[in-house]
């Protein structure tokens, strides 16, 4: 399948469900279901955007990109696929004027509908096959940056100068970074979401990114050491082998709310039972950083298709990567097969799951 057959069968999905409302046509504002339905367009201009300089319409015999005039030219030669016929408007004008003059009035659904917001998360959720080939490459790209810039850090480097060479090595990759997290020696005890500080890293550092192409995110965490700790070194593994087995339970439970009491229980098992309840444990991920983060009792099922991005952590370490649900089991996405990273090995149920071990520089 490629691109423009992609979108083809999302135009198709949207006007099945416009049939079954009995509306003549539907608006994509947000920026997350604008790349759904195109196949990984951007919208946006400003990383801080909700809503985008364009709009998606679709009507029961067309399909419009209605732009900014400013954005339009742009839209047509870099973002969008054939598919769609271009729409531009000025700038200094509203959207819904233009959309109301090309429909003529008729009935049209907006994401703020709220059966009709549900429908679009539900179908973004579930990545069809050019969307997982697509989202293989972001993980390719944003691990490559990831470990290219750890491998340059250095004890003395701070936190902020850290970050900075992350955001560079993800730049160079054509990726958007939404998210990198810092933690030097100090910081990796003190706080879950340690926001880059200027403080030297120290002996030990892990650093983790959310990143995005084609509108999908990937999430990745590593770790490196500049002097040997063996107590941190043995901590680390156990964290490993928590996710490990938390990656095994989504393969073989569906519903969150099951896999949640895994977790608890993968915890306790460990000998940290308290340590889940000081940070999200992560949950589906794809257009956005977190589609939805899994708590306790909640009765989502998961299903073949769908990606995840699990973190656990205890107090000092992290483990962190993106997998996509398959019949055949979970595929690791955030990776590169030609890296010299150290990777630990567990098997779990007679499964072999692979999880970053610690760098040491």
């Amino acid at each position: 399948m490629n691109r423009e057959e992609d979108v083809s069968a999302k135009i198709e999905s949207l006007r099945d469900y416009m049939a079954q409302r009995d509306a003549k046509g539907v608006v994509i504002k947000s920026i997350e279901n604008f790349s759904w339905v195109t196949s990984g367009g951007r919208s946006y201009i400003a990383l801080s955007d909700v809503e985008g300089s364009a709009v998606v319409f679709i009507t029961r015999d067309a399909a419009y990109i209605v732009s900014k005039n400013i954005e339009a030219k742009r839209l047509e030669n870099e973002e969008v696929t054939r598919n769609f016929t271009i729409v531009e408007y000025p700038w200094y004008t509203k959207v819904e004027d233009m959309i109301s003059k090309i429909s003529d009035g008729c009935e049209i659904l907006y994401e703020d509908e709220p059966n009709f917001r549900n429908f679009l998360f539900h179908s973004r959720l579930k990545l069809s096959d050019y969307e997982q080939e697509r989202y293989k490459i972001v993980g390719l790209k944003s691990t490559q940056a990831l470990e290219r810039a750890m491998k340059s850090f250095s004890p003395d480097m701070t936190e902020i100068e850290a970050k900075s060479k992350i955001e560079g090595e993800l730049s160079k990759e054509g990726l958007d970074t939404l998210l990198v997290l810092v933690f030097g020696d100090e910081s990796r005890s003190l706080y879950r979401h340690n926001l880059p500080r200027e403080i030297k890293l120290g002996d030990r550092c892990i650093a983790s990114v959310c990143a995005r192409r084609f509108g999908l995110v990937i999430s990745t965490t590593r770790t490196i050491e500049f002097k040997k700790d063996e107590k941190f070194e043995n901590q680390h593994e156990i964290n490993a082998l928590i996710d490990a087995e938390i990656i095994n339970s989504s393969f073989e439970k569906s519903l969150i709310s099951q896999i949640f009491f895994d977790i608890e229980n993968i915890y306790n098992s460990h000998g940290y039972p308290q340590e889940w309840q000081l940070h999200h444990q992560g949950g589906v991920t794809g257009y956005r950083t977190r589609e939805f983060v899994a708590i306790p009792h909640f009765p989502f099922q998961i299903e073949d298709g769908m990606a995840l991005a699990w973190n656990p952590t205890i107090t000092g370490t992290k483990s962190e990567d993106t997998y996509i649900r398959t019949p055949n089991g979970m595929v690791l996405i955030s990776a590169d097969e030609k890296s010299d990273w150290p990777y630990l090995e567990f098997n779990v149920n007679g499964k072999t799951y692979k999880r970053p071990g610690i760098l040491k520089i």
